[in-house]
Formats: C-alpha cells, sequence, structure tokens
C-alpha cells in the first residue's frame, strides 16, 4: 500500500506540476518488449509500469492533458544529438557521450529527447532539470532555486566579538 501511495502521489503532482506549465500533451515511452523477456533486476516491475500509465493518464485526463504511449524500443541507443546510432554510446548507466561530438548527457535524458524526435518534436538539451524526490510527507524538490547552483552556496558570516551567541572573556554565552 505505501508503494502505491507513493507511486499515486508523484504522478498527481508530476501532473499538478506540468498543468501549472501549459503542458497539454505528454509523451511517455513504453517498453513494449520487456514483458517478453524473462526479467533481470532492472525490468521486473514491468507491471508496475502499465499501472503507472494507467493512473497517470487517469490523473491527466482531470486535468485537461493528453497521454501518449510510444514505443521506446531503440531510443536508448540512437544519439539525440547527432541522430547517429553509436554502438558504444551508453558508457555506463546514467550517461550517454557522442563519440562524434563528444557532448555528454544523461541517458534517460537522451532517450526521452529521441522519444520526442519520434513523435516529431525537436525538444532541446535542457540547462536546467527539474528533479524532486517523494517521501511520506508529499514531494520535495531537489533542484535549487533559480539562480542557486551547488558552485554558488551560502556563506553564514561568523558572529562578531560581543554578539550574541560569542563568548567575551570566557563567560557563559548570551
Amino acid at each position: 500500500e505505501r508503494l502505491r501511495h507513493y507511486y499515486r502521489t508523484a504522478i498527481r503532482f508530476l501532473a499538478r506540476i506540468m498543468h501549472e506549465m501549459g503542458v497539454d500533451e505528454v509523451f511517455i515511452g513504453y517498453p513494449y518488449m520487456v514483458s517478453q523477456d524473462d526479467g533481470n533486476e532492472y525490468n521486473t516491475n514491468v507491471w508496475w509500469f502499465a499501472k503507472i500509465i494507467k493512473w497517470l493518464g487517469e490523473v491527466l485526463q482531470e486535468y485537461g492533458i493528453k497521454l501518449h504511449v510510444v514505443n521506446e524500443y531503440g531510443t536508448s541507443r540512437q544519439c539525440s544529438i547527432c541522430d547517429v546510432e553509436h554502438e558504444n554510446g551508453r558508457v555506463m548507466r546514467g550517461l550517454y557521450i557522442c563519440p562524434v561530438t563528444g557532448i555528454k548527457i544523461n541517458a534517460d535524458l537522451n532517450a526521452a529527447r529521441n522519444i520526442a524526435k519520434r513523435v516529431g518534436y525537436e525538444a532541446p538539451i535542457p540547462k536546467k532539470i527539474l528533479s524532486y524526490i517523494v517521501t511520506t510527507n508529499g514531494v520535495k524538490p531537489l533542484t535549487p532555486k533559480e539562480g542557486v547552483t551547488i558552485e554558488t552556496p551560502t556563506v553564514k558570516t561568523p558572529p562578531q566579538k560581543g554578539e550574541e551567541g560569542v563568548m567575551l572573556n570566557n563567560t557563559v554565552p548570551y
């Protein structure tokens, strides 16, 4: 039940965010051939995948957003940057490097861009990816606020002598 709650919370949050962003159509890749395989540690949840797509379609419909399911076969091998299928483009789980341009891109993002191309959209390489985590208390953003990056940390200035929290002459702070 808890897993079902996490999925439904994430789906409802995603639908609300997309509605606020003005999205009117969603294209989602479906690994049709996965259910034909024996299964491994990465694809044994194909049944959950079908349920999630069903739930997503129902919630998106409430927001007036159309859901289209697209066969994602080959989208991980195809380079979304130069449109060539590279034998060794996916160097590890999560990373795709175009051998022609040398551009590094998240492997899932590469596949998503290829799905977009498959249905007629040209998706730019995003400069900022919105990331969230589903918790028991709802959905929390992982993406830093606008204008803040991991390279620009906030620096707290230390309190000056005589300010609250600083000891004076070995006395207890007041």
